[in-house]
């Protein structure tokens, strides 16, 4: 009973704090805004610089041809990716000329033509950076075209020929079933959809970890843990704290379905279904859980913030694995690598929560991991509890990794 009263009093203290409002409708705001800030900038060209390359052409012929298409190419632009000065003439005549306008940073690199390229088409790029390798596949594609051309030019083909020759395939894409293409708006819903599930749950079970790692700490540098122990016993402290901050990770992140199922439903999306809902929070119950037993008993050993963040440093970075990794699960959702992971449960929610959007798993996968994750949490909680009960009013003294194995032997 007492476990309860801790929690709801938890609870209603977070959640009518106005730093919990901020974050929770702040958040997805900011994130909004940071996107299609970049996405607008990245399309309007903002933060692009025109570099300059040299070019030196043994051939005489394509340089020139080069640079009027991409003149063409850029011509629209405001700000073009790239200049091209182009010399005819030999390599070691000139090499000597370039690698000194390279050095003096008046280029920012250059390109050989050699002589035998329509035989031998290898384009050679010198500079001093990696600066220019995407404008290398830009010139790459450009010259290829040229290249084609010259040779059907060769074969006495006709530009009618090359245009029955080469010509761009498009995709429409189907659901099963259905008659109907589909929207490009709702292919990129649905290939970003599983990312914003898995970042939601790991938003959802941090936050609540952090606020719990940050309660316990605040309470034990006060000695107001003391008073606390003299009414209620560890475990009922331990325990209530745990779920009050557990509600609020499920309010917060209710919240947040909520708005992505209204967003979804205003531009005609089905994003979230009811088995992904439920799938989602029985994840997030224990994925925080699991998290909750580690954070607490973090919190338990130490006397500053600063040194439970610095213990707490190399869980999160696990943790962040499903977050490089989202694009090879979404591609390769049952891969070995991918299937594996699942069973790690640091990561078994995030990884689960992808694979589940994407649609790409079984029943058997996902009671498995489910199973997976309770024996975890079990140890979890119970672990933290040893480390609580011991540690929670041990202060000034620092305590040593056989002292903590004794404690979680005992």
């Amino acid at each position: 009973m007492n476990a309860w009263k801790i929690a709801w009093f938890e609870y209603r203290r977070r959640i009518r704090s106005k730093w919990f409002i901020i974050g929770t409708f702040g958040m997805p705001i900011l994130i909004l805004a940071i996107s299609l800030g970049t996405g607008y900038m990245a399309g309007s060209g903002a933060g692009i610089e025109t570099k300059t390359f040299g070019m030196i052409d043994e051939t005489s012929f394509y340089g020139e041809k080069l640079s009027f298409v991409l003149d063409k190419r850029f011509a629209q632009k405001e700000t073009p990716p790239f200049n091209l000065a182009v010399s005819n003439g030999s390599f070691e005549s000139l090499q000597s000329q370039f690698d000194e306008l390279v050095n003096d940073k008046t280029l920012d690199g250059y390109f050989v033509i050699p002589h035998d390229f329509l035989s031998r088409p290898i384009l050679r790029n010198y500079s001093r950076s990696s600066s220019a390798f995407r404008s290398s596949g830009i010139i790459e594609s450009e010259l290829k075209e040229l290249l084609i051309k010259q040779k059907a030019n060769s074969l006495q083909l006709s530009d009618a020929v090359l245009e029955e020759i080469f010509f761009d395939v498009d995709v429409a894409h189907f659901d099963i079933g259905s008659a109907e293409e589909r929207e490009t708006e709702e292919l990129i819903a649905d290939y970003i959809a599983p990312f914003i599930f898995m970042f939601l749950l790991f938003l959802g079970i941090f936050t609540g970890g952090q606020l719990l790692l940050r309660a316990v700490l605040e309470e034990r540098s006060s000695r107001v843990i003391e008073v606390l122990l003299s009414t209620v016993s560890y475990n009922e402290l331990m325990g209530g704290k745990i779920l009050g901050l557990g509600m609020l990770g499920l309010t917060q992140s209710g919240i947040y379905l909520i708005g992505a199922f209204f967003a979804g439903s205003y531009y005609d999306l089905s994003i979230i279904t009811p088995t992904i809902g439920l799938l989602y929070f029985t994840y997030f119950i224990l994925g925080y859980l699991l998290y909750a037993g580690i954070y607490i008993g973090v919190g338990a050993l130490f006397d500053s913030e600063q040194e439970a963040q610095q213990a707490i440093q190399i869980i999160t970075f696990v943790a962040i694995i499903p977050m490089v990794l989202w694009t090879i699960v979404i591609e390769n959702p049952n891969s070995t690598l991918v299937n594996v992971l699942s069973y790690v449960p640091l990561v078994t929610p995030f990884f689960m929560m992808i694979k589940i959007a994407v649609g790409e798993t079984s029943l058997i996968q996902v009671v498995s991991t489910i199973i997976v994750m309770v024996v975890s949490v079990c140890g979890s909680i119970r672990l933290a509890a040893k480390v609580f009960r011991t540690g929670i009013l041990l202060y000034g003294k620092r305590i040593t990794l056989p002292e903590i194995y004794r404690w979680l032997r005992a």
